[in-house]
């Protein structure tokens, strides 16, 4: 299946051929066993069904074990090459349905909440916010709203958006 997939490929089947001839300008390739390698890795043609056969393989099955990016990558790169095989790695470990739903996630949950100092004088602390996307009145179409955070007086001030 590979070897009829490497010679479909036609850069694939050029860089087997030069190696067959001893002519080859592509360094680390080489023919063992008449399939090609690169540093020594079997080279995979960029079919997205052998691809998805062979991913399936190393992270879906009792083998793969359902591992992580990293260590999918690894056990696959140890064997295996194509060009764009990390960037088919870390998508097909994402969109795995099984991973999403049995792992948990790796992001920190953000941290507890602190309140503001409380201010000692009024105008000493304000917030502001804008009112936008309102309807026009007299062409004022936002309205800058302004608020003293110790006594809660508030201002609005309109403003032509």
């Amino acid at each position: 299946m590979i070897h009829t997939a490497v010679n479909d490929d036609p850069a694939l089947a050029e860089i087997r051929n030069q190696c067959l001839l001893g002519t080859n300008t592509a360094p680390h390739y080489q023919v063992k066993h008449d399939m090609l390698f690169w540093k020594n890795r079997l080279v995979i043609p960029q079919k997205p069904e052998l691809i998805q056969l062979l991913l399936t393989e190393f992270h879906s099955s009792a083998l793969g074990g359902h591992a992580g990016i990293t260590r999918t990558k690894a056990r696959v790169a140890s064997q295996f090459f194509w060009p764009t095989m990390a960037k088919d790695i870390k998508e097909f470990v994402s969109k795995c349905l099984i991973c999403q739903q049995a792992k948990h996630s790796t992001v920190v949950p953000a941290g507890l909440l602190h309140p503001l100092p409380i201010p000692q004088q009024i105008w000493e602390d304000l917030s502001m916010d804008f009112i936008t996307g309102l309807p026009p009145s007299y062409t004022y179409t936002v309205i800058l709203v302004v608020v003293d955070r110790l006594s809660k007086y508030n201002h609005f001030i309109p403003l032509k958006g």
